[in-house]
């Protein structure tokens, strides 16, 4: 069985088209959507219980804290954590679903993402942040940018999950711990996400953001809750 693990808060505006696309997959195994929620207020409880997903409450204590508590009540031996507002292509299920059977050695990965709508500049970024996303996985230092990305439920217990005292780069981090045990990939199959937060804050405030962080991480193994903020974007 597959996983997918959604956290959210207030994400009424989005979850409908992320559950739509799912519930139009193209997978032979059995999946089970679970939408970790923090309270919302906005009706995103009941719109996920309408597509047939299992709503869990989770504290607001931010996406992190929302997958591990996803992942506790989930029943599959893949794990597929997706943002609210991920748009997934219609194979892309079966896909994780292929390699993890014929691919023993893979532990996790993630997959190509792209605007789900957006001019040249857009497409430029993805573009770049898709080129790192792989040279970073072949150097052996695996990168999961958070839009998608899947583990093998077994190596996600040893690991111990998510770490909740990360401001930012969870993901990242639960990559680079996951690779102890095997591989970590990138799959072709693409997921497409909005463009919220660069419309919200602005192309360099995001940017700068990123890459700060992601390079903090990668010195110093953490991100601190004093120095960085993960500010969501509704």
């Amino acid at each position: 069985m597959l996983s997918v693990i959604i956290p959210t808060f207030n994400e009424g505006r989005y979850i409908e088209r992320t559950l739509l696309a799912l519930k139009s997959q193209r997978c032979n195994e059995e999946v089970e959507i679970i939408v970790s929620d923090s309270f919302s207020t906005d009706g995103t409880a009941e719109i996920a219980k309408r597509y047939g997903a299992r709503v869990v409450s989770s504290e607001p204590r931010g996406p992190a804290a929302g997958r591990n508590a996803g992942a506790a009540e989930a029943k599959g031996e893949v794990l597929i954590f997706l943002d609210a507002d991920t748009i997934v292509s219609q194979d892309l299920l079966q896909s994780i679903s292929d390699v993890f059977k014929l691919e023993k050695d893979v532990v996790g990965g993630t997959s190509a993402f792209y605007p789900e709508n957006g001019g040249a500049l857009d497409g430029a970024i993805y573009k770049f942040a898709n080129l790192f996303a792989r040279v970073a996985i072949k150097l052996g230092y695996p990168h999961d940018p958070g839009y998608c990305g899947f583990y093998r439920r077994e190596v996600f217990e040893k690991i111990g999950g998510i770490r909740e005292d990360l401001a930012l780069c969870e993901t990242h981090d639960l990559a680079m711990r996951s690779r102890r045990y095997g591989r970590f990939i990138y799959l072709n199959a693409p997921v497409y996400t909005s463009l919220r937060r660069f419309k919200k804050e602005g192309y360099l405030k995001s940017l700068f953001t990123y890459i700060y962080s992601t390079l903090y991480y990668y010195l110093k193994k953490k991100v601190p809750k004093e120095k960085f903020k993960f500010v969501p974007v509704r």
